[in-house]
């Protein structure tokens, strides 16, 4: 109904002998007042009447339940009081054979009252990308964070050196959930979904998304050296012989077979020094391989003699021969991340939370920090979305690294809150409120209870009055 006023006006005598009656049927379906004024006209005479058609109300106790969507919800208010609850979104697992699962995300809740007719923006966060790992998983591809602010992870991080391999499976952090009176695109880019500052800076209520998990799996060759002996030998001297560092005397103490590229060495039990030789059957030679008292590695296939040295005759002599070893195996193991880098509450959980005041390592304002290397051995996930967003970290000696990440934070905007509040801030001011991580027991949106939110975020806003 669009009129402003109606004018009645009698068809017969003088007023008052023939009253005008008349039946007013409309429908308001504007959130607002609409005043209309009534005529009632004799002649040159009237008399005005003012009729208020009531705006479009909701029964206290009407709900509206907002599920993840991957894009931005809205809802138009008219004035009165409303609860606002959101639930932060999980961060990625980690399927397959390291299976772990993602960081829980938290919840905030709080009482708005609207002294007019408001439209508001519902960000649902979205939990990360989960993505299957193995000791054979090469990939490096972006893993994306949740929807919302959620960092993003990548399949695969990978180094090698010496004689460690190492490999971790980074996943995307949980999306925030949060209403704002300002709504923006959304659209992802390397992982991580953009929003506008503008959208950003008007969030009056956030739950923090939870970290992404984290697994890895390391493999060590092990190499082992050692000494097999071949036998322990014994000979008299008694051959002259001067081109042995001026010694008169030397005996042949042993004499075997021995093949190319091994490793020979000797433990002179009686006798002053010792020298290897071996025979080259090609040009029918003993060649000297190897100074005094030193091992010997073979050249060529041939017959092997050990000399050992003494400056009198008639000494016995002996000693012990031996052949190098090694032994190489490989040494395995794993690790997960604990799930502790829960989101939600003033603080997030994890060793890079976000606060009130600022993001975790590499997070920012509403964003968790993506955890992008590809060539490091041990890799925390994506950090969770949220108020400031979660941090993430890396090493290539740590493993407990893996655990390095941390959730986004919670934050409602009370005027306790106010100097949490960053420089531009438009948020609406909320009566009362509060966060909580996801380390801690909260309303559950299927009634009851929950110690940190699973899967995807979720929000509610019910009417309290009007």
């Amino acid at each position: 109904m669009d009129i402003d006023w109606i004018s009645i006006s009698p068809q017969n005598g003088a007023a008052g002998q023939n009253p005008v009656a008349f039946q007013l049927v409309a429908e308001n379906e504007t959130f607002e007042d609409k005043q209309l004024t009534v005529r009632a006209v004799c002649g040159d005479k009237y008399k005005d009447m003012t009729l208020v058609l009531k705006g479009k109300t909701f029964p206290i106790g009407t709900v509206w339940n907002f599920d993840y969507t991957g894009g931005v919800q809205q809802i138009t208010l008219p004035k009165g009081k409303y609860k606002l609850q959101c639930w932060g979104a999980q961060g990625g697992n980690v399927t397959g054979t390291y299976a772990v699962n993602g960081s829980k995300g938290g919840y905030s809740e709080g009482v708005l009252t609207l002294t007019k007719t408001t439209k508001l923006y519902v960000f649902v966060g979205g939990q990360g990308t989960s993505y299957t790992s193995a000791a054979s998983q090469t990939s490096t591809s972006v893993v994306n964070g949740g929807w919302n602010g959620g960092g993003a992870g990548v399949r695969t991080a990978r180094y090698s050196s010496g004689d460690t391999d190492g490999r971790s499976f980074p996943r995307g952090g949980g999306g925030a959930t949060d209403i704002s009176t300002v709504t923006s695109s959304m659209s992802y880019s390397s992982g991580r979904t953009n929003r506008d500052s503008a959208s950003l800076l008007a969030r009056c209520i956030v739950a923090g998304g939870g970290a992404g998990a984290s697994a890895r799996y390391t493999v060590t060759i092990e190499t082992t050296t050692g000494n097999e002996l071949v036998g322990t030998y014994t000979g008299t001297t008694g051959t002259s012989i001067s081109s042995y560092d001026k010694v008169s005397y030397y005996k042949v103490v042993a004499r075997i077979p021995c093949t190319a590229n091994t490793v020979y060495s000797a433990t002179v039990l009686q006798g002053n020094s010792y020298v290897f030789e071996v025979y080259d059957s090609n040009d029918s030679t003993w060649k000297q391989s190897g100074s005094l008292n030193s091992q010997i590695t073979t050249k060529y296939d041939g017959t092997l003699r050990l000399i050992v040295l003494d400056d009198s005759s008639n000494v016995t002599v002996s000693a012990s021969l031996y052949i190098k070893t090694t032994t190489t195996s490989n040494s395995t193991s794993s690790s997960k991340s604990s799930g502790a880098q829960q989101g939600g509450g003033t603080s997030g959980k994890g060793q890079y939370p976000g606060t009130q005041t600022s993001a975790g390592s590499g997070g920012a304002f509403g964003l968790g920090a993506s955890q992008s290397s590809t060539n490091y051995r041990y890799c925390g996930g994506g950090g969770g979305g949220g108020w400031y967003g979660g941090g993430t970290g890396k090493s290539d000696s740590s493993a407990s690294y893996v655990n390095y990440s941390g959730g986004g934070s919670g934050f409602v905007n009370t005027s306790a809150n106010a100097a949490s509040r960053p420089s531009g801030y438009t948020g609406l001011q909320l009566d009362s409120g509060t966060t909580k991580d996801g380390s801690t027991s909260f309303e559950s949106t299927s009634g009851g209870t929950e110690t940190g939110h699973s899967g995807n975020g979720y929000a509610r806003i019910t009417v309290l009055s009007q």
